[in-house]
């Protein structure tokens, strides 16, 4: 600098100053898109929950393990058939869109979208033909529709796949709103509102009720392939035609792709399994009841998931884009930041769940309070994992997606063979200790990788307070009340004080948690 001249420290002062804006506005474009999704996240949180709790009032606890099952074994193809392409298109549209490069944008939609469709295919054909023999597998010989509640499985994950890959472009291309608008709002009350019709109709069969998701999974899909086709048009088309048109798919391009997600892919099955496999097996183990109970138990673990992955989602897209740029400190800042975000939405409802799990689970009926030790056990692992932030939207939007794969697959082992040892006899908490043992490993184990080999890590004074301050409302002072021996209604009045003095602490703390910024849903 001492042998600058005026103007070229200016200049430079100039540049500093336009890089430091565009990082603020950066970060405020995350904050909003975050807000967004978490006020889209809390509405399908409630949804959600509020379907679970119709489903075990107005269905038997048999048929509520058959649809628990039933979503389990869809959600796992719907897995394995997108083989990675939501998340390949949200690292390389904000990839190519980062650095300028819109005429990429139709190579990708075919690169990625060519192959998902045809496996899809391929699996509904197999579900189809076989529709006998994996209903009579997973659920059992005396259940009458299970080869319909095949068919239906395959053909709603079909829908599913194009439905989430066109979500997963949109938020590659820097729009957050078709995620919010049709995967938090219009699916979640679309599915409650075709349970409602079938309560009507006295129609509450495990098949049945799997409608309910194939219907939602339809209204994404009519809302986001148009979106996406109009986002295209806008952020790709000026000048693209006059420049020569769209790049054309190469096989540069393709090997391209598929390097980045063919690992996500395989790691993607895994976590669905790490997710699900347990109530599948649960429900061939132990019948169907014991699947409804903890399926019910799992249940409450959503608002805290959502939440998550609301943030998780929002930092995908800006992730990639600094790493494609090589900006280390402000990827650091944006993980820490967004895991102080994660751990203030969800430690509030975990901690909750740990405490008052017993009359919690009461909610889906007498029935299911057996469940509440399952609830216990699963909230306290959430509490480490999402203290972890969105670790592993880190690792591969910096492109380390086959470590995020190994360490998916060895999650997965642990659990299968946790499950297999541990149901035969501890029941449904075998299950639970098997899932916890599996959080925990999905979640520390990238966190070391982010650690060492990209030098990012999501601890500071940031996520200490949000660690430190729900401990004390949220667990503490209502054991203190507890012990006292405090009533039920004792409980409630401590658990509003406790909300209270939260969110005032978070209105007092809103500029350092970019919480001013949250609140700007609206992107500039």
């Amino acid at each position: 600098m001492a042998g600058m001249s005026w103007g070229q420290r200016a200049n430079r002062g100039l540049a500093e100053d336009l890089r430091l804006r565009h990082d603020a506005a950066g970060t405020r474009q995350v904050a909003r898109g975050g807000m967004a999704n978490l006020i889209g996240a809390a509405y399908s949180g409630a949804a959600s929950f509020a379907i679970t709790v119709v489903v075990t009032r107005i269905a038997s606890i048999e048929q509520v393990g058959i649809y628990f099952s039933a979503i389990s074994i869809l959600l796992i193809a719907v897995g394995l058939a997108s083989v990675g392409v939501p998340v390949g298109f949200v690292y390389f549209f904000a990839r190519y869109r980062g650095l300028d490069q819109p005429r990429r944008f139709r190579a990708i939609l075919l690169a990625g979208g060519t192959p998902m469709l045809a496996l899809g295919g391929v699996l509904v054909l197999i579900g189809v033909l076989f529709r006998e023999p994996l209903g009579r597998l997973f659920f059992g010989e005396d259940v009458a529709d299970s080869a319909k509640t095949i068919v239906l499985v395959s053909g709603t994950m079909f829908v599913a796949i194009c439905a989430e890959s066109a979500l997963g472009a949109t938020r590659g291309l820097g729009i957050m709103r078709p995620t919010v608008v049709a995967d938090k709002f219009v699916n979640p009350t679309v599915q409650l509102l075709a349970l409602v019709l079938l309560a009507v109709f006295h129609r509450t069969g495990g098949s049945d009720l799997v409608w309910t998701r194939a219907l939602g999974f339809a209204a994404i899909a009519v809302i986001a392939a148009p979106w996406l086709l109009r986002l295209i048009r806008k952020k790709g088309g000026a000048g693209i035609h006059d420049n020569g048109g769209w790049d054309p798919v190469t096989r540069a391009g393709l090997a391209e792709f598929w390097r980045f997600t063919a690992p996500r892919a395989l790691g993607q099955v895994a976590q669905v399994g790490i997710q699900r496999v347990d109530i599948v097996l649960v429900g061939l183990w132990l019948g169907p009841t014991e699947a409804a109970v903890y399926a019910a138990a799992t249940r409450f673990l959503i608002f805290g998931q959502l939440a998550g992955h609301a943030i998780g989602t929002s930092v995908q897209p800006r992730i990639s884009t600094l790493v494609a740029q090589g900006r280390a400190r402000q990827l650091q800042d944006l993980y820490r930041t967004s895991t102080a975000w994660v751990m203030f939405a969800t430690w509030p409802f975990y901690l909750t769940f740990i405490i008052q799990a017993g009359w919690l689970m009461r909610i889906f009926g007498e029935d299911y309070s057996r469940g509440a030790q399952i609830l216990q056990l699963l909230s306290a692992a959430m509490l480490v994992a999402t203290a972890c932030g969105a670790v592993d939207a880190v690792l591969l939007m910096a492109g380390r997606s086959s470590w995020s794969m190994i360490n998916a697959w060895i999650s997965l082992v642990v659990n299968i063979s946790l499950n297999v040892w541990l149901i035969p006899s501890l029941g449904i908490a075998g299950a639970a200790l098997a899932w916890m043992a599996s959080i925990l490993l999905s979640n520390l184990l990238p966190l070391v990788q982010v650690m060492i080999g990209i030098g990012v890590h999501p601890f500071g004074r940031i996520t200490l307070n949000a660690a430190i301050v729900p401990t004390v409302l949220f667990a503490l002072l209502p054991l203190i009340v507890d012990y006292a021996g405090g009533e039920s209604i004792a409980a409630l009045v401590t658990l509003l004080l406790s909300g209270g003095i939260y969110a005032a602490l978070l209105w007092r703390w809103r500029r350092d948690l970019g919480l001013s910024d949250l609140s700007r849903v609206r992107r500039p």
